[in-house]
């Protein structure tokens, strides 16, 4: 039988919070979205997510099922816009097999970043909103906490947060590999 500690490492790897849950502090009322100062700690939970913790996700992607999102925002000039190729000045690693598609968890995104995000979406998931989907970015970025919520939002049943994102990955020496960008126009 588990010890406490034990226990208590446990019930945190999976939460799973109603998705008419309140919201959590620092985010807009009105968009339902946290729309600035993206870099500052993030709520324990998602409404409507299951919350994991790395070992869970170690489990999530040996089990293969599950659609690994990154949208970390990389910095830089951002998509070309003739050739959708992403103009950035620095270079990013992810969890092996994620997909990067940055800037999708802004609070606000445009028509064209919407349709970016949701043209993945679909590729991604076949078309099926019950496909499982892991978004994360960094530790302490709301934006994986906003591209969570807008999947979820948009009707995707079975969604996770990975609030600890590639930090913590690295901590509990997991590898990160060198990570590209989906092109933003698709080709």
């Amino acid at each position: 039988m588990p010890g406490a500690a034990e226990s208590a490492a446990c019930t945190k790897a999976v939460v799973s919070v109603p998705a008419d849950a309140p919201l959590p502090d620092g985010v807009n009322t009105t968009t339902g979205y946290r729309m600035e100062r993206y870099r500052s700690p993030v709520p324990e939970v998602l409404p409507g997510a299951e919350t994991t913790d790395t070992e869970r996700v170690i489990e999530l992607l040996a089990a293969g099922d599950v659609v690994f999102i990154d949208v970390y925002p990389p910095t830089g000039l951002g998509p070309d816009p003739l050739e959708g190729f992403w103009v950035t000045n620095e270079q990013h690693s992810n969890i092996k097999g994620s997909t990067w598609l940055p800037e999708v968890g802004r609070g606000f995104i445009d028509e064209a970043h919407t349709a970016y995000f949701q043209r993945n979406l679909q590729l991604l998931t076949g078309g099926s909103k019950t496909v499982p989907l892991l978004f994360y970015c960094t530790a302490d970025c709301w934006q994986s906490w906003n591209a969570a919520k807008r999947a979820i939002l948009w009707g995707h049943e079975n969604v996770f947060w990975y609030p600890e994102g590639t930090d913590g990955w690295q901590d509990h020496n997991q590898p990160l590999v060198e990570a590209k960008p989906v092109n933003f126009l698709g080709e």
